[in-house]
C-alpha cells in the first residue's frame, strides 16, 4: 500500500489578513485538482509570525501534476514566492493510532 503525499509550506507572515486571503485563494485553486484530499492552515504557538500550510494528496503524481497545472502557475505559484526555502514535500511512511500501526511503501524514487 502506498502512503498519501503531503506538502508543508512555511511562511513568516507580517500582514495576516492579506496573507490569509492569498492562502485561501491558492488553496481553492488546488482544491479543484485531481488527487487533492485536504488542506490546512496552521499558526505557530511559539513564533507568532510563523504559519504553515499543509496540503494532502492521493499520491506524489497528483501533487506534481496539480502544481504543474496552468491554474497553479497563475493562482498558486505567486503565493509560494514568499514561502521559506526548505524541503516541502513528504510521503507518509508510517501511521500510528491507539490501536494499530500501518506502514506504507514509498512511491518516490530516491535515485539509488
Amino acid at each position: 500500500m502506498i502512503g498519501t503525499f503531503h506538502s508543508l509550506w512555511k511562511f513568516e507572515v507580517l500582514e495576516v489578513a492579506i496573507w490569509s486571503a492569498r492562502a485561501q485563494d491558492a488553496l481553492q485553486v488546488l482544491q479543484l485538482q485531481p488527487g487533492f484530499l485536504r488542506a490546512s492552515i496552521m499558526h505557530s504557538a511559539d513564533e507568532t509570525r510563523l504559519y504553515l500550510v499543509q496540503t494532502d494528496w492521493q499520491d506524489v503524481g497528483s501533487y506534481r501534476r496539480a502544481l504543474g497545472s496552468v491554474e497553479a502557475k497563475l493562482g498558486v505559484w505567486p503565493f509560494l514566492a514568499d514561502m521559506q526555502d526548505e524541503a516541502t514535500a513528504f510521503e507518509k511512511l508510517l501511521e500510528m493510532n491507539v490501536n494499530e500501526v500501518t506502514r506504507f511503501e514509498t512511491s518516490v524514487n530516491d535515485g539509488s
